[in-house]
């Protein structure tokens, strides 16, 4: 998603340039805090795990390269019948200032040992993200730029893709600032990450413009059909501060006594600093940080939750129930601290909600990503294999300052 830029440049020429450095963001800032882990990135057959409790200190791990060389942000699904997918994308520069940014979709039919080649897909959009119904529907968001030469309405607005048969065939919903009731002609428009199916079956989404214009999308028939008309109101937002959407990139769940919780990426200039810190002077949206709202009336009145725990630079989170009851929270380090890349930490279910360690126990997943570099991505959600094993997809920057996909397999045991 593209943030910041968008505020303080109005010509087409400052506009690309702040895609550019969305999409490849700038070196680490200096004086950032630096989150200790030794040998962070020494073995290629152990994670580290900082602050061991429960963990041993290191987990195993067998790694496999996926795609080629400038692929960017995957997503791993794993479908009823076991098959693996992932849904990464990668840019290409065209001239005048153009842009394409293809997605790419790879399988997996045994557990993630092995994958197929890319196969290019015809849909719109970057950053996909799967989400899946109980039934097997898949669900994948994603956002066209305005400078992508397949964007027809010259504005930043999203997709909504939908299938049916593990992601063979596709129907595509583009969400235009349209169909969000008062926003301007060409809001930049934007939904949450995932498409979440509640306890009684209904699907949700979150759409939003800036400057306050917010609703969650429900669905009663598998997400064939949407009822657009639930606004939402945030306490304590001031939506004349939201210069972005602020569903956007939002990760919902539901609590077990039916409250609903959404994982929220801010501008850190939003809300309080963290206990015992200050906001930090970004140069970029890789400072920004995660809050957790509530609602308990269905989605129309949202109210500050609890702190989740992390820290300014860490966003993309993905909440995993694992085969034993846990809960396992992955997401991506991009700023801030040491070592950049995908990080998981455990965490258990409550019947309000969710709790996580962000401190003990920390599981690195990917370290690969240099320290003079900037982030390589990470995004990186989690599955578990019917052994109890789990498989995280996520992409680093390399030695040749291109990002690169990989995949690891790992345990949480030794």
């Amino acid at each position: 998603m593209f943030r910041k830029y968008f505020v303080f440049r109005s010509d087409n020429r400052a506009k690309l340039a702040a895609l550019m450095c969305r999409t490849y963001p700038l070196a680490l800032l200096a004086g950032a805090l630096v989150w200790q882990l030794p040998e962070a990135r020494g073995d290629e057959t152990r994670l580290t795990v900082g602050n061991p409790i429960i963990l041993p200190e290191r987990l195993p791990v067998v790694r496999s390269g996926v795609g080629t060389p400038h692929d960017y942000k995957p997503c791993i699904a794993k479908l009823p019948s076991g098959e693996l997918l992932i849904v990464a994308f990668r840019g290409h520069g065209l001239a005048d200032g153009k842009i394409r940014e293809d997605e790419s979709l790879f399988r997996s039919l045994d557990e993630g040992n092995t994958w197929s080649d890319a196969e290019t897909l015809s849909l719109p959009g970057r950053e996909p993200y799967f989400s899946m119904a109980r039934d097997g529907t898949l669900f994948m968001t994603a956002h066209l730029t305005e400078t992508d030469i397949r964007n027809r309405h010259g504005y930043l607005h999203s997709y909504l893709h939908r299938s049916n048969d593990g992601g063979h065939t596709w129907d595509s919903t583009p969400l235009l600032a349209t169909d969000v009731p008062g926003a301007p002609a060409s809001a930049w428009t934007h939904t949450s990450r995932n498409v979440l199916e509640l306890s009684n079956g209904d699907l949700i989404l979150g759409v939003s413009t800036p400057g306050g214009n917010d609703f969650l999308w429900r669905s009663t028939d598998g997400g064939k059909t949407w009822d657009r008309s639930l606004k939402c109101v945030f306490e304590g937002i001031d939506p004349q501060k939201l210069w972005w959407p602020f569903m956007a990139e939002t990760v919902f769940w539901q609590a077990r006594n039916g409250d609903l919780l959404g994982i929220f990426r801010v501008d850190p200039k939003l809300v309080p600093p963290l206990p015992d810190t200050e906001t930090p002077e970004a140069k970029t949206d890789q400072s920004e940080r995660l809050i957790v709202l509530r609602s308990r009336d269905g989605g129309e009145h949202w109210t500050l939750d609890k702190p989740l725990g992390s820290y300014y630079g860490e966003m993309y989170p993905a909440i995993l129930r694992l085969a034993d009851g846990r809960l396992l929270l992955t997401f991506t380090v991009r700023a801030e601290r040491t070592p950049l890349g995908v990080h998981a930490v455990l965490g258990k279910e409550t019947g309000d909600g969710f709790e996580f360690d962000f401190h003990n126990d920390r599981i690195v997943i990917d370290a690969k990503t240099p320290t003079e570099l900037s982030s390589g991505g990470g995004f990186g959600p989690t599955v578990q294999l019917s052994d109890g094993s789990l498989v995280t997809a996520y992409s680093y920057r390399g030695e040749d300052s291109a990002t690169h996909l990989e995949v690891a397999r790992w345990r949480l045991n030794q």
